[in-house]
């Protein structure tokens, strides 16, 4: 009896092994579910790519605009009390744009001018007084860098400096001024146009800039030549 219930119990159970035999998960199904995670995988680490390269562009607008507002205060208080403003022009692939102001200690003339290397894409302010020019390519205070220098060279249409002399029509015939084609103003204003990207990166952004000083101690009798004209390299 014993041997009767013991072979009926093996059977049953190779029953259920040969029964159960086919259970589990194909390789087909396998392969589907790793191209599934493959699809998931991707989508996700596209989506963070796309978030690092908006913060990217966000970071280098945000630096500069902040490294140009910076300038424009500095250049503000230069400019602003400027008594000549010079016509700029390229010398050697630099910019150069000069100004007479007032030193603020002994109220004596005090020469300035702003250049731009178009090789390095830096503007600095170089100061001196009248009768001791600097030589050229002496380091100055730099203003801003990574300033976008191509086809700033001669023949330009949009020079990185220009001069509005008073009494003249800077926007004469184009009507694409707020102020109209009939603005003259009763001052010399010196305008700036420059372009910055603050990284090499397809990502990065660059920032255009339009701005126009005017020098306020300057007037339609200001005369074209003054002794910081000395400044200009030959």
């Amino acid at each position: 009896m014993r041997g009767q219930r013991f072979s009926s119990r093996l059977a049953a159970r190779l029953r259920g092994v040969r029964s159960s035999g086919d259970a589990g998960i194909s390789l087909v199904e396998v392969m589907v579910t790793v191209g599934i995670m493959g699809i998931l995988m991707a989508i996700f680490t596209t989506g963070i790519l796309q978030v690092y390269r908006s913060v990217n562009v966000t970071e280098s607008v945000a630096t500069a605009q902040s490294q140009l507002n910076i300038m424009f205060q500095r250049l503000d208080k230069e400019i602003r009390y400027a008594s000549w403003v010079a016509e700029p022009g390229l010398v050697r692939n630099r910019w150069y744009v000069e100004f007479a102001g007032t030193s603020a200690e002994n109220d004596a003339t005090e020469c300035g001018q702003l250049r731009l290397d178009l090789g390095t894409g830096v503007m600095q302010l170089i100061r001196w007084t009248p009768g001791s020019p600097p030589a050229e390519g002496r380091p100055g205070q730099t203003l801003a860098s990574q300033i976008v220098t191509t086809g700033l060279g001669t023949g330009t249409p949009t020079p990185p400096f220009e001069l509005q002399e008073a009494g003249s029509f800077p926007y004469g015939g184009t009507g694409s001024s707020a102020v109209g084609a009939d603005f003259a103003p009763d001052y010399q204003r010196l305008r700036l146009h420059l372009t910055t990207r603050v990284s090499t990166s397809s990502d990065a952004a660059p920032v255009e800039t339009d701005i126009t000083f005017t020098a306020l101690n300057t007037s339609r009798e200001t005369k074209s030549d003054n002794v910081c004209d000395e400044g200009r390299p030959q």
